[in-house]
Protein backbone atom coordinates (compact mmCIF):
# COMPACT_ATOMS: atom_id res chain seq x y z
CA UNK A 1 0.00 0.00 0.00
CA UNK A 2 2.89 2.37 0.63
CA UNK A 3 3.52 4.83 3.40
CA UNK A 4 0.59 6.13 5.39
CA UNK A 5 2.77 8.29 7.63
CA UNK A 6 6.33 9.56 7.39
CA UNK A 7 7.06 9.55 11.12
CA UNK A 8 5.14 7.86 13.90
CA UNK A 9 5.94 8.58 17.54
CA UNK A 10 4.69 6.07 20.09
CA UNK A 11 4.44 7.29 23.66
CA UNK A 12 4.73 4.09 25.70
CA UNK A 13 6.53 1.22 23.97
CA UNK A 14 4.96 -1.77 25.68
CA UNK A 15 2.87 -4.67 24.39
CA UNK A 16 0.31 -2.70 22.38
CA UNK A 17 2.49 0.25 21.38
CA UNK A 18 5.32 -2.09 20.45
CA UNK A 19 3.02 -4.39 18.51
CA UNK A 20 1.63 -1.47 16.52
CA UNK A 21 5.18 -0.37 15.69
CA UNK A 22 6.11 -3.88 14.52
CA UNK A 23 2.90 -4.26 12.53
CA UNK A 24 3.55 -0.96 10.75
CA UNK A 25 7.18 -1.89 10.09
CA UNK A 26 6.44 -5.30 8.61
CA UNK A 27 3.78 -3.83 6.32
CA UNK A 28 5.78 -0.77 5.31
CA UNK A 29 3.13 1.67 6.55
CA UNK A 30 5.41 4.15 8.32
CA UNK A 31 8.77 5.63 7.36
CA UNK A 32 10.33 6.24 10.78
CA UNK A 33 9.19 5.16 14.23
CA UNK A 34 10.28 6.94 17.40
CA UNK A 35 9.65 5.38 20.79
CA UNK A 36 9.21 7.58 23.85
CA UNK A 37 9.18 6.41 27.46
CA UNK A 38 10.51 7.08 30.95
CA UNK A 39 12.74 4.03 31.25
CA UNK A 40 15.92 4.14 29.21
CA UNK A 41 16.50 0.40 29.54
CA UNK A 42 13.09 -0.46 28.05
CA UNK A 43 13.61 2.02 25.21
CA UNK A 44 17.00 0.55 24.36
CA UNK A 45 15.49 -2.92 24.46
CA UNK A 46 12.82 -1.75 21.99
CA UNK A 47 15.48 -0.39 19.67
CA UNK A 48 17.62 -3.53 19.97
CA UNK A 49 14.60 -5.68 19.11
CA UNK A 50 13.96 -3.57 16.02
CA UNK A 51 10.61 -2.35 17.31
CA UNK A 52 11.51 1.34 16.91
CA UNK A 53 14.16 3.25 14.96
CA UNK A 54 14.90 5.96 17.51
CA UNK A 55 14.24 6.49 21.21
CA UNK A 56 13.77 9.54 23.41
CA UNK A 57 12.77 10.16 26.99
CA UNK A 58 11.52 13.71 26.41
CA UNK A 59 7.98 13.45 24.96
CA UNK A 60 8.05 16.91 23.37
CA UNK A 61 11.31 16.16 21.56
CA UNK A 62 10.01 12.77 20.51
CA UNK A 63 6.95 14.14 18.72
CA UNK A 64 8.76 16.87 16.78
CA UNK A 65 8.23 16.33 13.08
CA UNK A 66 5.82 13.43 13.59
CA UNK A 67 2.70 13.26 11.47
CA UNK A 68 1.25 10.51 13.69
CA UNK A 69 1.44 10.37 17.50
CA UNK A 70 0.12 7.35 19.39
CA UNK A 71 -0.69 7.50 23.11
CA UNK A 72 0.09 4.01 24.43
CA UNK A 73 0.72 4.69 28.11
CA UNK A 74 -1.82 4.03 30.91
CA UNK A 75 -4.86 6.27 30.31
CA UNK A 76 -4.28 8.20 33.53
CA UNK A 77 -1.25 9.86 31.94
CA UNK A 78 -2.91 10.93 28.67
CA UNK A 79 -3.91 14.44 29.71
CA UNK A 80 -0.54 15.36 31.22
CA UNK A 81 1.29 13.86 28.25
CA UNK A 82 -0.73 15.80 25.71
CA UNK A 83 -0.21 19.01 27.67
CA UNK A 84 3.54 18.33 27.54
CA UNK A 85 3.68 17.60 23.81
CA UNK A 86 1.11 20.12 22.54
CA UNK A 87 3.62 22.96 21.88
CA UNK A 88 5.77 20.59 19.79
CA UNK A 89 2.99 19.14 17.63
CA UNK A 90 3.26 20.15 13.98
CA UNK A 91 0.21 21.39 12.02
CA UNK A 92 -1.52 18.48 10.33
CA UNK A 93 -0.42 15.89 12.89
CA UNK A 94 -2.89 13.21 13.93
CA UNK A 95 -2.92 12.12 17.56
CA UNK A 96 -4.58 8.82 18.41
CA UNK A 97 -4.49 6.38 21.30
CA UNK A 98 -4.90 2.72 22.22
CA UNK A 99 -6.66 3.31 25.53
CA UNK A 100 -9.49 1.26 27.02
CA UNK A 101 -11.37 4.35 28.26
CA UNK A 102 -12.93 7.07 26.11
CA UNK A 103 -15.96 9.01 27.41
CA UNK A 104 -15.04 12.46 28.73
CA UNK A 105 -11.37 11.70 28.10
CA UNK A 106 -11.89 12.13 24.34
CA UNK A 107 -13.35 15.61 24.88
CA UNK A 108 -10.48 16.57 27.19
CA UNK A 109 -7.90 15.47 24.62
CA UNK A 110 -9.72 17.25 21.81
CA UNK A 111 -9.68 20.44 23.88
CA UNK A 112 -5.91 20.13 24.31
CA UNK A 113 -5.11 19.86 20.60
CA UNK A 114 -3.24 22.93 19.31
CA UNK A 115 -4.35 24.54 16.02
CA UNK A 116 -3.83 22.16 13.13
CA UNK A 117 -3.59 19.00 15.24
CA UNK A 118 -6.40 16.41 15.09
CA UNK A 119 -7.35 13.76 17.65
CA UNK A 120 -9.01 10.44 16.80
CA UNK A 121 -9.85 8.01 19.60
CA UNK A 122 -9.11 4.33 19.01
CA UNK A 123 -9.12 1.18 21.10
CA UNK A 124 -7.72 -2.06 19.66
CA UNK A 125 -9.30 -5.06 21.40
CA UNK A 126 -6.11 -7.05 21.28
CA UNK A 127 -4.40 -6.89 24.62
CA UNK A 128 -2.98 -9.69 26.75
CA UNK A 129 -2.11 -10.33 30.37
CA UNK A 130 1.49 -10.21 29.16
CA UNK A 131 3.13 -6.81 29.07
CA UNK A 132 6.37 -5.18 28.03
CA UNK A 133 7.99 -4.62 24.66
CA UNK A 134 9.41 -8.15 24.63
CA UNK A 135 5.81 -9.45 24.34
CA UNK A 136 5.11 -7.30 21.26
CA UNK A 137 4.01 -9.05 18.07
CA UNK A 138 3.29 -7.73 14.55
CA UNK A 139 0.32 -10.14 14.42
CA UNK A 140 -1.38 -8.92 17.60
CA UNK A 141 -4.14 -7.07 15.73
CA UNK A 142 -4.87 -9.69 13.05
CA UNK A 143 -8.61 -10.36 13.09
CA UNK A 144 -9.11 -8.30 16.25
CA UNK A 145 -11.69 -5.55 16.57
CA UNK A 146 -10.59 -1.96 16.87
CA UNK A 147 -13.15 0.52 18.18
CA UNK A 148 -12.91 4.05 16.80
CA UNK A 149 -14.77 6.72 18.75
CA UNK A 150 -15.39 9.77 16.53
CA UNK A 151 -17.26 12.81 17.81
CA UNK A 152 -18.85 15.81 16.13
CA UNK A 153 -15.43 17.48 16.32
CA UNK A 154 -13.49 14.66 14.65
CA UNK A 155 -11.78 15.63 11.40
CA UNK A 156 -13.09 13.19 8.78
CA UNK A 157 -9.85 13.01 6.83
CA UNK A 158 -7.90 12.23 9.99
CA UNK A 159 -10.50 9.63 10.94
CA UNK A 160 -10.20 7.97 7.53
CA UNK A 161 -6.42 7.75 7.79
CA UNK A 162 -6.57 6.19 11.27
CA UNK A 163 -9.21 3.76 10.05
CA UNK A 164 -6.97 2.69 7.17
CA UNK A 165 -4.02 2.32 9.56
CA UNK A 166 -5.88 -0.12 11.79
CA UNK A 167 -7.32 -1.98 8.82
CA UNK A 168 -3.86 -2.38 7.33
CA UNK A 169 -2.49 -3.98 10.50
CA UNK A 170 -5.34 -6.52 10.42
CA UNK A 171 -8.05 -4.99 12.60
CA UNK A 172 -11.81 -5.08 12.06
CA UNK A 173 -13.22 -1.58 12.58
CA UNK A 174 -16.19 -0.75 14.80
CA UNK A 175 -17.39 2.83 15.30
CA UNK A 176 -18.87 3.78 18.65
CA UNK A 177 -19.80 6.87 20.63
CA UNK A 178 -17.17 7.49 23.35
CA UNK A 179 -19.63 7.18 26.24
CA UNK A 180 -21.27 4.10 24.77
CA UNK A 181 -17.78 2.63 24.48
CA UNK A 182 -17.18 3.09 28.20
CA UNK A 183 -20.49 1.51 29.18
CA UNK A 184 -19.82 -1.50 26.95
CA UNK A 185 -16.26 -2.10 28.10
CA UNK A 186 -17.07 -1.54 31.75
CA UNK A 187 -19.22 -4.67 31.40
CA UNK A 188 -17.20 -6.91 29.09
CA UNK A 189 -13.65 -5.96 30.07
CA UNK A 190 -13.23 -3.75 33.11
CA UNK A 191 -15.58 -5.68 35.43
CA UNK A 192 -14.00 -9.07 34.58
CA UNK A 193 -10.55 -7.71 35.42
CA UNK A 194 -11.73 -6.37 38.79
CA UNK A 195 -13.44 -9.70 39.53
CA UNK A 196 -10.26 -11.62 38.63
CA UNK A 197 -8.10 -9.44 40.88
CA UNK A 198 -10.66 -9.72 43.69
CA UNK A 199 -10.88 -13.51 43.38
CA UNK A 200 -7.10 -13.85 43.65
CA UNK A 201 -7.13 -11.65 46.75
CA UNK A 202 -10.06 -13.53 48.28
CA UNK A 203 -8.42 -16.92 47.87
CA UNK A 204 -4.68 -16.39 47.89
CA UNK A 205 -4.60 -13.16 49.90
CA UNK A 206 -6.34 -14.58 52.96
CA UNK A 207 -4.44 -15.95 55.97
CA UNK A 208 -3.17 -19.34 54.86
CA UNK A 209 -3.59 -18.44 51.22
CA UNK A 210 -0.08 -19.61 50.45
CA UNK A 211 -1.06 -23.11 51.56
CA UNK A 212 -4.09 -23.04 49.25
CA UNK A 213 -1.90 -22.14 46.29
CA UNK A 214 -0.54 -25.69 46.20
CA UNK A 215 -4.02 -26.94 45.27
CA UNK A 216 -4.87 -24.37 42.59
CA UNK A 217 -5.81 -26.14 39.37
CA UNK A 218 -6.87 -25.22 35.85
CA UNK A 219 -10.24 -23.72 36.76
CA UNK A 220 -8.83 -21.12 39.13
CA UNK A 221 -5.96 -20.34 36.74
CA UNK A 222 -8.35 -19.88 33.79
CA UNK A 223 -10.71 -17.59 35.69
CA UNK A 224 -7.91 -15.44 37.12
CA UNK A 225 -5.52 -15.36 34.14
CA UNK A 226 -6.18 -11.67 33.47
CA UNK A 227 -5.17 -10.77 37.03
CA UNK A 228 -1.62 -11.04 35.69
CA UNK A 229 -2.21 -7.80 33.76
CA UNK A 230 -0.19 -4.72 34.64
CA UNK A 231 -1.61 -2.96 37.74
CA UNK A 232 -0.71 0.55 36.49
CA UNK A 233 -2.88 0.03 33.45
CA UNK A 234 -5.89 -1.29 35.33
CA UNK A 235 -5.71 1.21 38.17
CA UNK A 236 -6.03 4.01 35.62
CA UNK A 237 -8.81 2.29 33.69
CA UNK A 238 -10.87 1.74 36.84
CA UNK A 239 -10.54 5.33 37.99
CA UNK A 240 -11.11 6.84 34.53
CA UNK A 241 -14.24 4.74 33.91
CA UNK A 242 -15.39 4.98 37.50
CA UNK A 243 -19.12 5.62 37.06
CA UNK A 244 -19.79 2.91 34.47
CA UNK A 245 -17.62 0.42 36.33
CA UNK A 246 -19.31 1.08 39.69
CA UNK A 247 -22.69 0.35 38.10
CA UNK A 248 -21.36 -2.94 36.74
CA UNK A 249 -19.84 -3.91 40.11
CA UNK A 250 -23.17 -3.21 41.83
CA UNK A 251 -24.98 -5.35 39.28
CA UNK A 252 -22.47 -8.16 39.74
CA UNK A 253 -22.83 -7.98 43.53
CA UNK A 254 -26.60 -8.34 43.11
CA UNK A 255 -26.21 -11.45 40.96
CA UNK A 256 -23.61 -12.93 43.32
CA UNK A 257 -25.93 -12.36 46.27
CA UNK A 258 -28.65 -14.33 44.46
CA UNK A 259 -26.29 -17.26 44.11
CA UNK A 260 -25.44 -16.94 47.80
CA UNK A 261 -29.12 -16.89 48.75
CA UNK A 262 -29.86 -19.97 46.65
CA UNK A 263 -27.01 -21.85 48.32
CA UNK A 264 -28.08 -20.68 51.79
CA UNK A 265 -31.64 -21.94 51.34
CA UNK A 266 -30.39 -25.13 49.65
CA UNK A 267 -32.37 -24.29 46.52
CA UNK A 268 -30.84 -26.71 44.05
CA UNK A 269 -33.45 -25.95 41.40
CA UNK A 270 -32.60 -22.25 41.39
CA UNK A 271 -28.86 -22.98 41.31
CA UNK A 272 -29.28 -25.40 38.41
CA UNK A 273 -31.36 -22.85 36.49
CA UNK A 274 -28.72 -20.15 36.96
CA UNK A 275 -25.82 -22.45 36.10
CA UNK A 276 -27.62 -23.73 33.01
CA UNK A 277 -28.48 -20.22 31.76
CA UNK A 278 -24.87 -19.15 32.23
CA UNK A 279 -23.56 -22.29 30.52
CA UNK A 280 -25.75 -21.69 27.47
CA UNK A 281 -24.71 -18.04 27.29
CA UNK A 282 -21.05 -19.08 27.44
CA UNK A 283 -21.61 -21.66 24.69
CA UNK A 284 -23.01 -18.94 22.46
CA UNK A 285 -19.67 -17.15 22.80
CA UNK A 286 -17.87 -20.31 21.73
CA UNK A 287 -20.18 -20.61 18.72
CA UNK A 288 -18.98 -17.14 17.69
CA UNK A 289 -15.36 -18.29 17.83
CA UNK A 290 -14.57 -17.09 21.35
CA UNK A 291 -12.70 -19.25 23.85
Amino acid sequence: MGLLFQKMTILGVGLVGGSLALACKTRGLVGEICGVGRGRANLEKARALGVVDAVMQDPAEGVRGADLVVLATPVGSFVSLVKAIAPALRPGVIVTDVGSVKGDLVRELEDLMPPGARFVGSHPIAGSERFGVEAASPLLFEGAQCVLTPTSRTDRQAFSRIKVLWEQVGSLIVEMDPHTHDRVFAAVSHLPHVVAYALVEAVLGRPGGEDLAAFVAGGFRDVTRIASSHPDLWRDICLRNRESLLREIEGFQTILSRFREAIAREDGEDLFRRFEAARKARERLQDKGET
